[in-house]
């Protein structure tokens, strides 16, 4: 994977209780030069030790470890003086736990069976601001919420196939790719959309516009 220009170099701390997921994420990222794993922990306390010492841009974790699990860590994360962004990356998807995360601060709810590229992705929209959580539980919450109507946020129809990917949960770069546009393109669309919804983040902004009446297509 090429180098994105102007971004700056992204350290991250890769923390699960499975060497061979921790070599398998070790190696994703040695297809970003942008990304530099600046430390591996195997469960929470090791992970907050590393966290304390400074230098970690984003810790990406396991939630189900011993010791200390992944909710917890972000916890207690999110009590040091400028906390790094929190990912946390999952074989056991639930609803309970997405939530969970998401509410306590977490900027990232992703699965260990998304492609490697899309886990890059998210290390990298995170590190912007955003907030990514895996297409499928994106589906699954937003099916869950009523509607209203959505006529009066005036949406483009541009903005409607960029609004639609975000509500699947597709990052920035993936979005980009599938609807043949440059990132450049997708950020100014994005920039509406958080402008006329209100929106805070790229969760608040696809809750917001399922809860107004916005169906996903395929």
């Amino acid at each position: 994977m090429a180098e994105i220009p102007g971004l700056a170099e992204i350290k991250v701390l890769i923390v699960d209780d499975d060497p061979l997921v921790l070599s398998s994420l070790r190696t994703y990222f040695k297809k970003a030069p942008h990304i530099t794993v600046v430390g591996e922990a195997q469960d929470g306390h090791e992970a907050l030790n590393l966290v304390s010492k400074g230098g970690v841009d984003v810790v990406l974790t396991d939630i189900h470890m011993p010791t200390m699990d992944g909710i917890e860590l972000l916890e207690r994360i999110q009590k040091v003086a400028q906390p790094p962004k929190f990912v946390a990356i999952t074989s056991f998807d639930t609803d309970e736990t997405m939530i969970k995360i998401l509410s306590l601060g977490g900027n990232g709810y992703i699965l260990k069976t998304a492609r490697p590229e899309s886990i890059i992705s998210t290390i990298e929209d995170v590190v912007q601001g955003g907030t990514v959580i895996s297409p499928v539980s994106a589906t699954r919450l937003i099916k869950t919420l009523p509607s209203r109507s959505i006529s009066s946020y005036k949406v483009t129809n541009a903005e409607k196939e960029v609004l639609n990917l975000i509500c699947k949960g597709m990052s920035n770069h993936d979005i980009a790719s599938e609807l043949g546009k440059s990132s450049g393109t997708v950020k100014k669309h994005l920039s509406s959309l958080f402008s006329k919804f209100g929106a805070s983040s790229r969760l608040d902004l696809a809750l917001k516009a399922i809860d107004a009446g916005f169906k996903t297509t395929d």
